[in-house]
């Protein structure tokens, strides 16, 4: 027995060695292997990423992203995405903290995302975009290192956050919610326009939990794993075979026909919109029904008029009513099932920047009106109807009837008399043949500006980041966008304060120092609502500048050319200008403006308008309202046939072009085009005629933006005068134009006519 057990216990030491043996063969095959395969799929990475892109991203090892997570410990996590999760990590140099997202190594998908964001990332630089700092790829580890965004989502501030039973997130009041909305739309902005002359990307996955807020709630657009490169010049842009993104953001064009487009990130961003108005997600299944999609309801109470209902009660009682107008109209327009109907990014920033201009500057009075419904009311002794100037400091024009004023909520004026009035009043607005009696419907002083600020150069260079945006450029320099204290004007960074114009002139140019010095002396001897604002200036040496105030919706052509504008804008900017017109006109010694133009007239957020001071001009006092200059007017197309043909300027001249702009506005045709016709011209009047013939076919070449915006029962009534002021205004004698105060008039009166519900901010 003793023996065999020995031998039994012998044996059995054998077979456990050799199992042991065994098992750390295997183990050790199995390591190689693993080793050998995972250098593989490095390798295979590697060769995925080009070699641009992995000189342009930091490679971080392994090790270093465990010692940074502290072997990405739970204590440290902070988000989680549908690829995997994100941690808190620290550097001891560097970037001192860091967001890091690991991937979910299992993933096919993951390895698919995290490629296209190391290349999507390592190209992109903006504001608005979440930097990439590096990568780790070793093995089947798949790690993306961001700055890190301590303000978090998005969504954690509109409600996410509240759900989870998190009272310590601070509610974000709306002009901060504004502004978060304005600086997400620039980074779409910049991914649909400005990476690149043959590309374009499509971000695919807009959401609120994709915008990230810093320290100053400043947004950034994150999570650039769907994402699709895009040819610039293509209309589809790209169509995909799988449909990718975030239900309830999901764009129904895109989801039915699987064609990819920029616009597809619109409607998401409309989406976005309204859960920052609502205060709610995209999908609430906390709702029943219909209720349930945010984008469907919205679009609902809008059509119901009930939107104010589902209005954020956080924020209720601090939107104004004209911004909540504007916010609600381009994200109903973001949300619009033909992408072809939605606006693109630049034009939602646009808006956006208004709604926020608007809600800053809330205080607004409207142009007393006539109401214009045709149904049978009480009629009115329209014998006892005149014009009289009741607020000469706002410039309104009323129509009055005694007590009118009290009867104008209970009392409406049929159409045939409401035309009657109008066509007197008309015909005594256009009179140019007895001296003009009307009403100085124009405000403004003549008055020293003392306050303007002196600028020095370094301020300037950091107010606006060493002149690096450009709004714009002329024959006389560039104009760069830059950022000041409120108060101060003390240098600010980017989006932070208030914008500012800085127009830097050239410095060899002959008469850039003439040119620099006449508009500071206008703007410190002038000053009027409809002018735009000079905030300051600076000249050291063959330097100088101009600050000016930042005009929200830059210059009228880029909006009547190349994108829509109703009628009662468009009326608005009319008024506006005309009447700063009629105030340089007034001045003692008269001011011309000499190169009058579309672009001359600069729109503020509010849609209202400023004349640039640029090409100004004082005629001497000699001179009477006449002078002959040596300066060109820079655009042929609005200069008067006098000027062409022997360099006189006059207000005349400047009437003559204001008829130009208004045949513009209405028309929706640039000048130039006006020009270009078939057949032979010898003579400048045959050309001036044909301008008159647009005017007296007003109603064929109307543009076809105003179709549906311009009051129809007016129109047929109405178009024959305004006609008839292009038509005087542009009449190739200069004694036959009408005086800008007539004009101011003529344009006043059309507004009580055909748009009595005109609003035209205080300012004005």
């Amino acid at each position: 027995m003793t023996q065999n057990s020995e031998f039994l216990f012998g044996y059995t030491n054998i077979i456990v060695n050799a199992v042991i043996l065994f098992t750390v063969i295997l183990n050790f095959v199995v390591h190689k292997f693993r080793q050998l395969q995972e250098a593989e799929v490095t390798e295979q990475r590697n060769q995925l990423l080009s070699l641009s892109t992995r000189e342009l991203c930091y490679r971080f090892s392994l090790d270093q992203m465990k010692r940074a997570t502290n072997d990405f410990d739970d204590a440290l996590f902070i988000g989680k995405g549908g690829f995997g999760n994100v941690y808190k990590g620290t550097f001891e140099v560097g970037p001192t903290e860091v967001a890091i997202k690991r991937l979910h190594s299992v993933s096919n998908q993951g390895s698919l995302e995290f490629r296209t964001e190391i290349e999507m990332l390592s190209r992109l630089r903006h504001s608005h975009l979440v930097s990439l700092i590096g990568y780790c790829d070793e093995g089947y580890e798949m790690i993306l290192v961001y700055e890190l965004m301590p303000g978090g989502t998005l969504a954690d501030h509109l409600y996410k956050r509240a759900r989870q039973g998190d009272k310590s997130v601070l509610t974000l009041s709306w002009v901060q919610r504004l502004k978060i909305c304005i600086g997400a739309a620039r980074g779409l902005d910049y991914l649909h326009t400005g990476t690149g002359i043959q590309n374009r990307i499509i971000h695919r996955d807009v959401k609120t939990t994709n915008i990230l807020l810093d320290n100053n709630l400043a947004a950034k657009i994150s999570d650039f794993g769907l994402s699709k490169i895009s040819p610039a010049n293509q209309a589809t842009t790209f169509v995909s075979t799988q449909v990718k993104g975030t239900f309830g953001y999901l764009d129904p064009y895109y989801f039915s026909t699987r064609r990819l487009t920029r616009k597809s990130d619109v409607y998401s961003f409309g989406v976005v919109l309204f859960e920052v108005l609502c205060g709610r997600p995209a999908v609430d299944k906390t709702q029943n029904g219909e209720q349930m999609g945010l984008a469907g309801w919205a679009q609902h109470c809008f059509r119901e008029g009930h939107l104010v209902d589902i209005l954020d009660p956080k924020i209720k009682a601090e939107v104004f009513h004209d911004c909540l107008e504007t916010f609600v109209k381009i994200a109903i327009q973001c949300l619009h099932i033909g992408p072809k109907h939605r606006p693109n990014m630049a034009e939602v920033v646009v808006a956006l920047e208004s709604a926020l201009a608007l809600q800053e500057k809330s205080t607004e009075y409207i142009l007393p009106g006539v109401l214009t419904s045709d149904d049978n009311q009480d009629d009115v002794d329209f014998s006892k109807l005149e014009v009289e100037n009741t607020d000469s400091e706002k410039g309104m024009l009323v129509v009055s009837e005694g007590s009118l004023e009290e009867k104008q909520s209970s009392t409406r004026m049929p159409f045939t008399k409401r035309f009657s009035v109008f066509l007197a009043l008309t015909a005594r607005a256009l009179s140019v043949n007895t001296d003009a009696k009307t009403s100085k419907n124009v405000t403004g002083s003549t008055q020293l500006t003392a306050n303007l600020k002196e600028f020095n150069l370094i301020d300037l260079e950091r107010a606006t980041s060493n002149f690096e945006e450009v709004l714009g450029q002329g024959s006389s320099g560039k104009v760069f966008k830059g950022w000041v204290h409120e108060k101060t004007y003390a240098p600010s960074t980017p989006y932070i304060g208030l914008p500012i114009a800085v127009k830097r002139f050239i410095p060899e140019r002959a008469q850039g120092h003439a040119e620099w010095q006449m508009e500071v002396d206008l703007s410190r001897e002038c000053s009027h609502p409809n002018m735009v604002k000079l905030l300051g200036y600076c000249s050291e040496g063959q330097e100088h500048f101009l600050v000016y105030e930042y005009m929200q919706n830059r210059n009228l052509d880029t909006h009547i050319f190349k994108s829509s504008l109703c009628w009662e804008d468009r009326l608005k900017i009319l008024i506006g200008a005309a009447r700063c017109l009629a105030f340089f006109h007034t001045e003692k010694p008269t001011v011309i403006c000499r190169d009058l133009k579309t672009s001359r007239i600069l729109l503020d957020g509010n849609f209202c308008a400023k004349l640039s001071p640029r090409g100004l001009t004082r005629l001497s006092v000699s001179s009477k309202d006449t002078d002959v200059t040596t300066r060109s007017a820079e655009t042929l197309c609005y200069a008067a046939p006098e000027y062409v043909k022997s360099g006189v300027i006059s207000v005349e001249t400047d009437v003559y072009a204001f008829g130009v702009v208004l045949l513009e506005i209405l028309t929706g045709i640039q000048a130039n085009e006006m020009l270009h016709f078939t057949g032979s011209i010898t003579d400048y009047n045959d050309k001036e005629k044909r301008l008159v013939h647009y005017a007296t076919s007003l109603d064929t070449y109307l543009d076809p933006w105003l179709e549906y915006s311009f009051p129809g029962g007016a129109r047929s009534q109405l178009f024959p005068f305004i006609a008839s002021l292009i038509t005087k205004c542009v009449d190739s004698s200069p004694g036959e134009r009408p005086s800008m105060l007539q004009v101011v008039e003529s344009l006043e009166l059309i507004a009580v006519y055909c748009a009595p519900n005109l609003k035209i901010s205080s300012h004005e």
